[in-house]
């Protein structure tokens, strides 16, 4: 993923491009293949390119076509040939032609309206001369994190939020909502905030336009709600399902050594079946190699035994990652641990270890991800559906034959088990709200009234996969991709993700849920024969451990974390009622009572490399 950082300023000030040159070694981390700085008297930026063997990358930024735009940002599109046959005559054939090229073609023939045909992985700034604006816009998944900040007559853009801090204009302040949300619910219920007040992140799916008249931010992409597929034969559910997640593995598969995320399941066995099947086309099968996270010896973990079947199946090179230790939050006084927002990866610098050794193979590298948004979704919606519309051919067909073939019936889940747990916890609607809250902090905020935003209804706008249509609007996958990009764990290696390919993602919601999305039907019938029966047999399985259930057994925790300096977070935590608290939870603890320590490690981090109010 390269790195990109640039400011426009439309009130005359000066372009300050010593400021340019540092950042650009600061972000010398991002890509070591090459760096750019450039300016004129309204704009300037800098970039290091990360090679990654796909298509053609441009070598410098900012990217130009004729007089009239510029651009910077980290751009991989999907759907070339078809972009190119839109833009017919104006279709440069050229397998030379880079990603940022074609974008910039695309935008000179249609504008802003480009956005509504490219798809692919990109954050990019775009400035128009002859406008003199400058548009930001960042894929619909989240891909790739775009931050920007507006102060004076400067607007500094960019794809690596700790940078922004060495702008002396931009102040070190938190942003207190988001560390209260960070604290009650471990994320920020707002996309477009960061950690720091002044710096601000562009939600997924949205762009954002500067001008001198302000700034405009709007969505420029939602999922279409489509009638669901009708097909006559069953085959062409899975031939539809196999050319689309074809087409997603094959845009996204570098010309060089590749890794592959394996776990023990469907979703990213069925993206290794994929690459492998390219790769052997391609007589490149022994550039693969798959990687699985495994979770022994601290307790019993059956992926890696699973993922070495598939691999086999697949004759792919196959490394199962264990450590030693498992320890929350070692390491977390070293220099390595430099996360840019707190957050609740408590195992960081065993995570970057993963990447760190997975980079050294190839830098990039495929997963499964996405797949249980639709794949395994709700049956419930579809039965109301096919009721209201007194569809009781269709009716009696899903889901009776699904009774006849797998002799019981479809899980509805339609929220059972949420409706009981919601009708108990009446009598305390604050259940899970952290009582270790600083008070003041608390009342400023008027936290407890936020608090009560997270059980409102939301409209879901999809009639049979609403569950899936939500997150997929909500920016969830932004938040999970960040914290895979270089610009969170430091490592040059870029993740994609085929089964949040938009083209995928519109198939899998125009499916019916009975029966292809009921444990993710589609998905064992597509890797039929593709990987071994045992996993495709083998039904979904959670993880046999938290992991924080052996390590409340160590015998040097948690009580060495409660000696950490208090005074970091006081003003956010009481700290004497937070102790009370992991002292009572002492051999059960949870995942949000440590968001205290995530947040006292990183602002001691943080402090000790610039300083922060």
């Amino acid at each position: 993923m390269s790195g990109y950082f640039g400011v426009v300023r439309l009130d005359g000030g000066t372009i300050d491009e010593k400021l340019l040159q540092r950042t650009a070694d600061r972000l010398s981390f991002r890509g070591s293949d090459g760096t750019s700085v450039w300016s004129n008297d309204r704009v300037g930026g800098c970039c290091t390119l990360m090679r990654t063997n796909s298509a053609p990358q441009s070598d410098r930024q900012p990217v130009v076509i004729g007089q009239r735009f510029l651009l910077w940002g980290d751009v991989r599109l999907d759907g070339q040939a078809e972009l190119r046959e839109q833009l017919g005559a104006d279709a440069a054939p050229s397998s030379l032609e880079t990603n940022e090229q074609l974008l910039l073609r695309s935008w000179d023939r249609w504008g802003a309206g480009a956005l509504e045909r490219i798809i692919g992985d990109f954050s990019f700034a775009l400035w128009d001369a002859q406008e003199a604006c400058l548009t930001c816009a960042r894929d619909f998944v989240g891909a790739r994190p775009l931050y920007y900040t507006h102060l004076g007559g400067a607007f500094y853009f960019g794809n690596t939020l700790n940078v922004f801090l060495d702008v002396p204009e931009i102040s070190r302040e938190l942003d207190e909502l988001f560390v209260a949300d960070f604290l009650t619910a471990g994320y920020s219920l707002d996309t477009d905030r960061s950690v720091f007040r002044d710096v601000k992140r562009l939600p997924a799916g949205h762009t954002l336009r500067f001008a001198k008249n302000g700034i405009a931010i709007r969505r420029f992409r939602r999922l279409p709600v489509e009638e669901p597929f009708a097909f006559r034969e069953e085959r062409e559910y899975i031939d539809g399902y196999l050319k689309v997640l074809d087409a997603a593995v094959r845009d996204r598969f570098p010309q060089g050594p590749t890794a592959l995320y394996l776990s023990g399941g469907l979703d990213s066995g069925s993206v290794c079946a994929m690459a492998a099947e390219i790769a052997r086309e391609r007589g490149r099968l022994d550039r693969l190699k798959a990687y699985t996270l495994g979770w022994q010896p601290f307790f019993d973990d059956p992926e890696p035994k699973f993922a070495s079947l598939s691999a086999a199946h697949l004759r792919i090179t196959h490394e199962v990652l264990t450590d030693s230790e498992l320890i929350p939050f070692l390491g977390a006084d070293s220099p390595k641990w430099l996360v840019p927002e707190p957050d609740q990866e408590y195992f960081f610098l065993r995570e970057k270890k993963r990447f760190e050794q997975i980079s050294k193979h190839a830098r990039v590298v495929l997963g499964g991800d996405g797949g249980d948004d639709v794949l395994a979704g709700q049956s419930w919606p579809y039965l109301v559906q096919l009721w209201r519309r007194r569809d009781w051919k269709k009716l009696a067909g899903d889901f009776g034959g699904y009774l006849w073939t797998h002799q019981q019936f479809p899980p509805l889940r339609f929220g059972l088990r949420a409706k009981i747990r919601e009708f108990l916890r009446r009598g305390d609607e604050f259940e899970g709200y952290p009582r270790w809250l600083n008070s003041d902090f608390e009342a400023k905020l008027n936290l407890m009234e936020r608090w009560r935003q997270l059980d409102r209804p939301i409209e879901t706008g999809h009639p049979l996969h609403p569950q899936a249509y939500r997150a997929l609007h909500e920016g969830c996958w932004a938040g999970v991709l960040e914290t895979e990009d270089a610009g969170w764990n430091g490592v040059q290696l870029e993740a994609r993700v085929p089964l949040l390919d938009l083209r995928v993602l519109r198939f899998m919601l125009r499916l019916p849920p009975v029966p292809w999305c009921v444990k993710k039907e589609l998905s064992r019938r597509a890797m039929k024969a593709k990987l071994p029966e045992a996993v495709l047999r083998r039904p979904k399985t959670p993880l046999q451990q938290d992991p924080l259930e052996h390590c409340s057994l160590h015998p040097e925790w948690p009580q060495s974390l409660a000696k950490e300096g208090r005074a970091r977070v006081e003003r956010f935590v009481n700290w004497n009622k937070w102790c009370e608290t992991l002292s009572e939870s002492e051999g059960s603890l949870s995942w949000r009572s440590l968001r205290p320590i995530s947040l006292l490690f990183w602002l001691k981090a943080v402090e000790n490399r610039m300083g922060i109010k």
